[in-house]
């Protein structure tokens, strides 16, 4: 007997078992579909937070304060002379509207050198437009999300180099500001500050119109990488409970330590969903093998060997397996793609609801009114400086094989005993039951 023969008896039983041979399918497929949209899912965020991290530079280090106040231009002094430092970048962060041509977006405020704005990503090659002076006068840079604003598409340009804007602070000062813009920056974003959705202006214009004399973040790069965690221990013992520091070896690390226990857990919950698969598998096919001991017993009869009943009760198991593995990438790459379209249709919606604040009253203001916005609560200020995480599933050849061979593994494994059991019938036991 050769193997289109068995598999020809292989599938001629299956077939005429439509509706529970589907049902078996779909167990399997479940099992398969779970584990390709889960992995893909926690490697696409992995990923996303992996490449947004990796654009600030492995060895950079985040020093935030924890005070009202801020840093002093002191603490950028002391922190310029430390050994290992190859460059210091004081920001000023607050949380502000800006609204043109009837469109309001929610945007992270940030004052920061034009120097030290080259250091963050899609500055140093702007999209269009120059860098502003290093000087107090009103003019600023934005985000590309800022320039095509998610309510209208993210296709269609509502901000021009040149145009001016009106910017409305959040929080305590609230105040009204016109804003030349003169540049708008590449799309790209980090998981410390969502440059899509910045204003950027310069150090002295942020302190001015947030009334800050402090510091919210101060950004240091190391000389080298192994310098980084000598000066993160450095800077602990010197700010003590007033400042936070991180680096982002120590993000990373820690984003990796909770995606692989998140991984480890929803792999659990796909590893029972294959387990009830396989029992589901198990008893559809001890059924078969009890309909079709009349068959088994003239097949034997014939001359059929235990090796060729055993055969075509695995190959039953192996169709099921390459079926439902297949149906299930299929299944699981669709709900892993449909989940993250309705998570940035969500960040996109969260973007658009800036649309319903209130037009600034005026165009313009006095630089008085409140308390500058920091980069933290501790700081009065607002969680729209971090970003929001946007990410795709990331499927990968061996995602995708591993599952097809996960869903085949678990079908031969479940298949073993009952094709085991119809090949050790004996023919006239078979017989009996005609």
């Amino acid at each position: 007997m050769n193997v289109k023969d068995i598999f020809w008896l292989s599938y001629k039983d299956l077939k005429e078992k439509k509706v529970r041979t589907a049902l078996t399918i779909v167990m399997v497929m479940i099992g398969v579909a779970a584990i390709i949209a889960l992995v893909s899912q926690t490697q696409g965020i992995s990923s996303s937070i992996s490449n947004s991290l990796s654009s600030l530079g492995p060895t950079t280090i985040i020093l935030s304060s924890s005070k009202s106040t801020g840093f002093s231009a002191a603490d950028v002094g002391r922190l310029s002379s430390l050994p290992n430092i190859s460059s210091v970048i004081p920001l000023v962060i607050g949380s502000a509207y800006v609204y043109a041509n009837g469109q309001n977006v929610s945007a992270t405020f940030i004052g920061i050198s034009a120097e030290g704005a080259t250091e963050l990503p899609g500055v140093a090659s702007l999209y269009q437009g120059s860098m502003y002076q290093d000087t107090p006068t009103p003019s600023s840079v934005i985000g590309y999300g800022v320039a095509f604003p998610s309510s209208l598409g993210g296709a269609t340009q509502n901000v021009k180099v040149g145009q001016a804007v009106t910017i409305k602070l959040q929080g305590p000062s609230g105040g009204s500001y016109s804003m030349p813009v003169t540049g708008i920056m590449q799309q790209s974003s980090t998981s410390i500050v969502n440059i899509n959705t910045a204003m950027l202006v310069s150090l002295q214009e942020a302190q001015l119109i947030l009334h800050k004399q402090g510091y919210t973040v101060i950004l240091l790069k190391a000389a080298n990488i192994t310098a980084v965690t000598p000066l993160s221990n450095l800077l602990t013992n010197i700010y003590g409970t007033s400042a936070t520091v991180t680096t982002t070896q120590q993000i990373l690390q820690t984003v990796s330590s909770i995606i692989g226990a998140i991984s480890l857990f929803l792999g659990v919950v796909a590893g029972i969903s294959l387990l009830v698969a396989a029992i589901g598998i198990m008893n559809v096919m001890l059924i078969a093998v009890y309909e079709r001991t009349h068959e088994i017993g003239i097949m034997k009869s014939l001359g059929f060997r235990s090796r060729h009943i055993l055969l075509i009760f695995m190959m039953q198991a192996l169709i099921i397996g390459i079926l439902g593995g297949i149906l299930g990438i299929i299944v699981g790459a669709s709900a892993s793609y449909g989940l993250s379209a309705l998570q940035h249709l969500s960040s996109s919606n969260s973007t658009a609801t800036a649309s319903t604040a209130p037009r600034p009253g005026s165009a313009s203001a006095s630089r008085g009114g409140g308390a500058g916005l920091g980069f933290s609560s501790s700081s009065g200020g607002s969680s729209s400086g971090l970003s929001s995480l946007s990410y795709w599933p990331v499927f990968t050849p061996e995602l995708i094989a591993e599952a097809l061979f996960v869903a085949v593994f678990v079908s031969i494994i479940a298949g073993v005993y009952p094709a085991w059991r119809a090949s050790k019938m004996q023919p006239i036991d078979a017989l009996r039951e005609l």
